[in-house]
């Protein structure tokens, strides 16, 4: 239990030490992949267990909200990655490239993003409408669209690539569903700080299969290491900044940041690129972006945390 409390708390530091860590990890040859739908489902779980699903539905479905969170989520799920393939294309960006970034932007939310806007005070209800909307969906949309994008390079047809993701993040919100019924309510919100801590753990133990081997990999690939890491920054953290800038640019003409700006940059930033590294084929090259996509996505706790503070002191100093 002591465990749990503490990797909560201490969840923006041990997140990027742990991706740290785990480029020393020895090379298993792959005997750990078969745990990342499992933990990935675990991930999905941690999170939606704390929402009151029937609460969240009715309030989703009131038809403003509704209307919005549905224009989000195509906006994440359909429009964002037609508009960056194009435009990876059009850069003349490696076709190398190219698969990394579609599965990056077909990919939804990952889950945790609802726990990071609560761990970080953002607004949490926008966030946690929009993860489960586009978790929904996602099934449905990214193996196709991504199908569509890349034609031949899919390894997978797309209706298998729909029913994997489909059964990793359906099993996930069963699960939650069910735990939420079991121990109720009101002693899910009293172990909050250990959710956390369940959250975080599982995020460290997702990148055992995720490193696997790619210390070497990485060694002997170093130019191409660097810019996986490179991509999956501006990717990320790139996202992030647009929609906070697009927020900071309605201030102008409202006079106050639109509700959630915060918490919509997070979750469009994080995706869960993970779905497809455990839905997929073994693939070397797509397993080192997929690790090097850790790195933005286990900052982003400290990073955006620490944003969040600065404008908070600046806010009070006013």
């Amino acid at each position: 239990m002591f465990l749990l409390e503490a990797s909560g708390r201490h969840a923006r530091l041990a997140l990027p030490v742990g991706v740290v860590l785990a480029v020393l990890l020895p090379d298993s040859h792959g005997m750990f992949k078969p745990l990342a739908p499992f933990i990935l489902a675990l991930l999905v779980a941690s999170a939606v267990v704390r929402l009151d699903s029937v609460a969240v539905l009715k309030a989703a479905l009131q038809p403003h909200r509704l209307f919005r969170n549905f224009l989000i989520s195509l906006g994440l799920l359909v429009l964002a990655p037609t508009l960056l393939v194009l435009t990876a294309r059009g850069l003349g960006l490696d076709q190398m490239l190219l698969p990394f970034i579609t599965w990056y932007a077909v990919a939804p939310p990952i889950a945790t993003t609802v726990w990071m806007c609560v761990f970080l005070g953002f607004t949490a209800p926008i966030a946690m409408e929009i993860v489960v909307l586009t978790n929904i969906l996602a099934p449905f949309t990214g193996p196709y669209l991504g199908g569509v994008l890349l034609g031949e390079v899919v390894p997978l047809s797309s209706f298998a690539l729909s029913i994997r993701i489909g059964a990793i993040l359906g099993g996930g919100m069963v699960a939650a569903m069910l735990c939420r019924r079991l121990l109720g309510a009101s002693r899910i919100e009293a172990q909050r700080q250990r959710l956390d801590g369940v959250s975080t753990l599982a995020m460290l133990a997702f990148l055992v299969p995720v490193f696997d081997g790619i210390g070497g990999l990485a060694a002997g690939m170093p130019v191409l290491a660097l810019i996986c890491v490179g991509l999956a920054c501006i990717l990320n953290f790139g996202s992030q900044a647009l929609i906070f800038l697009g927020g900071r640019l309605l201030v102008r003409q409202r006079g106050t940041l639109p509700e959630g700006t915060r918490s919509i940059a997070v979750v469009a930033g994080n995706r869960n690129l993970g779905l497809y590294f455990a839905a997929l084929p073994a693939d070397p090259i797509f397993s080192l972006f997929v690790a090097a996509y850790q790195l933005p996505l286990y900052l982003t706790p400290m990073i955006a945390g620490w944003f969040a503070d600065r404008q908070n002191r600046r806010c009070a100093s006013r």
